[in-house]
């Protein structure tokens, strides 16, 4: 059995080793279906790579859709307008994505940037060259045509323009007016009445004070800057002259008020609220937007900026919004201006409006107000090298298209009256001219025979003139054609010929005649805040360079022996309110302190001979040696609030009051002190103007303010009609 075994076995092993025909055909089936495996996995594996690819395409479709309907939401929806713009730019420069979708970024980008007050016919134009067949190209098409129509706009058929005569009452602003009853101020003496001048009444009697009155004078905002007597005060008063409450008073918890600055104002047009901006609280230089109720007083903070400063603030008809305007603390830099509007129940504020680079010395607030009914912010801006009135399309608090313009007009501000028409002052009329009277002063020290001069200023109204010693030359400071650069210019007296002798390269310039050589002593500013004090030959022209000092300096009086120079540090308005003075002695090279900066605003001024230092403060002209006198009154009377002024021979001070019958004259009292005498009249009886005397004594000229210098008007139908 074992054998058998055995041979069974060894003829299984041999049969295995030769296959029959059947396991040849069952191996070759199964090498057959392994090779089509191979082959179909390398199909579905080529349809996986493809379908991938496919998808990934699709995906990137998709991708830059979505992006774009984010960018849409951003502008649209939260009005977040730089977000929007980033995402749109983003799209168009993706080469990958759709040209349709490109085309539409481009378009909404161009939206975005004329919201802001930009020139967009660049993107405009790129859309009609690169995407043509695209649906955009349409709409780029009729923007483009509306943008060369609007560079030389026609006016609105509806709109009328009425000039304001303003003449007959005394300082009033665009917002203290409806074009026929006015809150105006007076010497010394606020009033409500019209503008004829026939009927008025008295509301408050007051010094150093601010004032707005609400939209339907109702209600006057006070402003009272603080005196030795009162600390700072924000209060309201009704126009008969009654309901006087104060709201905020300077304290521990209000140290913003110690700054003592004056701030803007405006109402609410229900009168339940107030806007306070146009100040900064520590840091210095950082600005706050105050929410002020006039039933008590509470405030809060709307918007805090840092390093730039909130020009103006004014609340939406329906109270929801506010719109303020924001431009850079350094007005030497000719930056942008912009506009925010910002949810009064609170909320982020939202960039609305970006005007373009301002000139320097043209900063001019370019928000106004808003329209009656709410659907367009009033704006001022320069557009095709020109200035004028636009109104921008505003809904739900976000800009909502392009400007619409309005007029041209060198505007300065504007507010909106309660009956919808828009007042605002126009410098446009009479840009060149400011009010100068020049008189002989006679052996008994009086003015007579006072004649009018024309100064050719171009816009710049503190020329800041001087008389030559021997009466034949007038020098004054005239602005550039570019609104940049300050001229100096001479004129003749006998002949009226004028000839400039020196330019200024940042706008800043003041310059008085030399009273022993023919220069002229000037001090200008450089951009790097550097302060140079030169001398100008009043034939040659030569420039030479006397000192140079740190920071701003204004030249208010030069020595009779050309030695001391008497400068405002940091001077706040003309270098007269609250600064510190010093006198630099040429001879030594040193500097010596004359005043302190004053806690309240003063004007104080040195004489020429260097002996003494006059100043206004609180309704009273006081005296003092220098350099370390004691302060004593010489008058305390109805003074008006404007310099008083040593005469060149250092025994009688100029100043400006009323008399007994209320009439504002120009009046004299001894250094030493006494009885007042009357000199006469004010030239064109134009208070409120600065006196200049030639170094020995023989003319003096009086400059007014910007009395009369600029027209106002009342503006009607000028608000498209509402699409229906």
């Amino acid at each position: 059995m074992n054998k058998d075994h055995q041979r069974r076995g060894g003829l299984t092993a041999d049969a295995t080793k030769r296959p029959s025909p059947a396991m040849k055909i069952a191996g070759a089936s199964l090498l057959a279906a392994a090779v089509l495996a191979g082959v179909l996995f390398l199909l579905i594996e080529l349809l996986f790579l493809f379908a991938v690819r496919t998808a990934a395409a699709q995906s990137g479709t998709m991708s830059a859709g979505v992006q774009l309907q984010a960018g849409i939401e951003k502008e649209d929806v939260d009005g977040d307008l730089k977000t929007a713009m980033d995402i749109f730019e983003k799209i168009a420069m993706d080469k990958s994505a759709p040209r349709e979708v490109r085309a539409k970024a481009l378009l909404r980008l161009a939206g975005c940037e004329e919201k802001l007050g930009r020139q967009a016919k660049q993107v405009y134009e790129q859309i009609l060259h690169d995407y043509a067949d695209q649906p955009a190209a349409a709409q780029a098409r009729k923007r483009l045509i509306a943008i060369r129509q609007n560079e030389h706009p026609a006016p609105p058929s509806t709109m009328t323009a009425r000039r304001i005569d303003w003449t007959k009452v005394w300082s009033v602003g665009a917002s203290d007016t409806d074009g026929e009853r006015a809150v105006y101020w007076d010497a010394g003496n606020l009033y409500f009445g019209d503008l004829a001048g026939h009927n008025k009444r008295l509301i408050l009697s007051t010094q150093h004070f601010g004032w707005t009155p609400c939209r339907d004078f109702s209600l006057v905002l006070l402003d009272l800057l603080g005196t030795p007597s009162r600390p700072h005060t924000l209060a309201v008063i009704k126009t008969d002259g009654t309901g006087y409450r104060e709201l905020i008073r300077d304290d521990a918890q209000n140290s913003i008020f110690a700054t003592n600055t004056s701030f803007g104002m405006s109402c609410s047009w229900d009168d339940r609220s107030i806007l306070l901006y146009d100040f900064h609280p520590n840091p210095l230089w950082a600005s706050q937007l105050w929410l002020v109720s006039t039933a008590n007083g509470s405030r809060r903070v709307l918007a805090n900026i840092e390093g730039a400063k909130i020009q103006k603030g004014v609340f939406s008809p329906d109270g929801e919004f506010v719109a303020y305007g924001v431009e850079p603390r350094d007005t030497t830099l000719q930056q942008p201006t912009r506009i925010f509007i910002v949810p009064v129940r609170g909320g982020e504020p939202r960039l609305v409006y970006e005007s373009g680079p301002w000139p320097v010395g043209n900063q001019f607030p370019p928000l106004l107000d808003w329209t009656m009914d709410g659907r367009y912010l009033i704006i001022r801006d320069v557009r095709q090298g020109k200035s004028g009135l636009y109104l921008l399309p505003i809904r739900n608090g976000v800009a909502n298209g392009p400007v619409v313009f309005v007029r041209f007009g060198d505007i300065n501000d504007g507010f909106t009256t309660a009956a919808g028409a828009l007042v605002f002052i126009d410098h446009g009329a009479r840009p060149n001219v400011v009010d100068t009277s020049i008189a002989t002063i006679d052996q008994d020290g009086r003015p007579r025979d006072w004649r009018t001069l024309e100064l050719n200023v171009n816009g710049n109204h503190n020329p800041w003139p001087s008389l030559s010693p021997d009466g034949t030359k007038l020098a004054y400071v005239s602005q550039d054609s570019d609104l940049v650069r300050r001229n100096l210019i001479v004129r003749e007296l006998s002949t009226g010929q004028e000839r400039a002798i020196y330019q200024s390269t940042n706008g800043t310039l003041n310059c008085q005649f030399s009273a022993r050589n023919p220069k002229l002593l000037c001090a200008v500013e450089n951009e790097k805040r550097e302060t140079e004090l030169l001398s100008v030959g009043v034939e040659s022209g030569v420039v030479e360079s006397i000192a140079k000092f740190q920071g701003s300096r204004f030249l208010l009086q030069t020595s009779l022996d050309d030695q001391g120079f008497y400068f405002s540090l940091n001077p706040v308005v003309v270098g007269l309110f609250s600064s510190p003075i010093v006198r630099w002695d040429a001879g030594v090279q040193q500097e010596s302190a004359i005043e302190t900066a004053s806690q309240y605003q003063t004007f104080e001024l040195p004489s020429r001979d260097g002996r003494w230092l006059v100043r206004m403060q609180d309704k009273g002209v006081s005296i003092r040696s220098i350099p370390d006198g004691d302060w004593r009154m010489l008058i305390s009377d109805d003074i008006l609030p404007y310099p008083p002024y040593v005469a060149p021979d250092g025994k009688w001070v100029w100043y400006q009051a009323r008399d007994a019958a209320g009439k504002g004259g120009l009046f004299r009292v001894s250094v030493a002190g006494g009885a007042p005498e009357r000199l006469g009249d004010l030239p064109n009886n134009n208070s409120g103007g600065l006196f200049f005397f030639s170094p020995h004594g023989r003319q003096v000229l009086a400059v007014g303010s910007s009395y009369g210098n600029y027209d106002m008007f009342v503006l009607d139908n000028f608000v498209p009609p509402a699409k229906k």
